[in-house]
């Protein structure tokens, strides 16, 4: 997905970080399994920032299965409303956080990065031990929306997570938690 949707209207562009849309490929290029059990591997460029020609795409794509163009609307429809859900839940667990933190005196650090970062072989439990610190840990995109960016950046706001961290540094700036 070379694009994310687009979450900042004054953002420069909300293109996806290279490494997340080219994960597939090395997956396709580096697993050996997928050849010697001749797994069908699918890995198409998809349209994630506009959702009628995700449908499109998506029918195209998988028209081996014989999944039907309506069948396909549905889930992508299904599947928007829950990811705007989710969204939703981590901005009010942020709050929360936030809440907790003014309650108890607490210091919080926001712990930022690509969905890659996620990976335990990568990020080795940072949030844990951070928390094994006393401070409360709030993601980028728990608190990126209550941020707003008060002077031109010097940089071009192009990637769709470094706008979130942009914002989120701004929120935090002004709260100093």
């Amino acid at each position: 997905m070379p694009y994310e949707k687009i979450e900042f209207s004054d953002a420069h562009n909300h293109y996806n970080c290279p490494v997340v849309t080219s994960y597939s490929e090395v997956i396709k290029n580096n697993m050996d399994i997928l050849n010697e059990k001749r797994i069908k591997f699918l890995n198409p460029f998809l349209p994630f920032d506009d959702k009628e020609k995700l449908k499109i795409r998506l029918f195209e794509e998988l028209s081996d299965f014989n999944i039907s163009f309506e069948e396909i609307s549905k889930a992508v429809d299904k599947a928007d409303k829950e990811l705007n859900r989710f969204k939703e839940d981590i901005r009010r667990k942020g709050q929360e956080v936030l809440e907790y933190i003014i309650k108890n005196n607490k210091r919080a650090i926001v712990l930022a990065g690509r969905p890659y970062h996620l990976d335990k072989e990568i990020n080795h439990g940072i949030d844990r031990l951070i928390v094994s610190q006393g401070f409360c840990v709030l993601t980028e995109d728990s608190v990126a929306h209550l941020g707003k960016l008060e002077e031109p950046l010097r940089v071009v706001d192009q990637w769709a997570y470094h706008s979130r961290l942009y914002r989120a540094a701004s929120f935090v700036a002004k709260i100093r938690i």
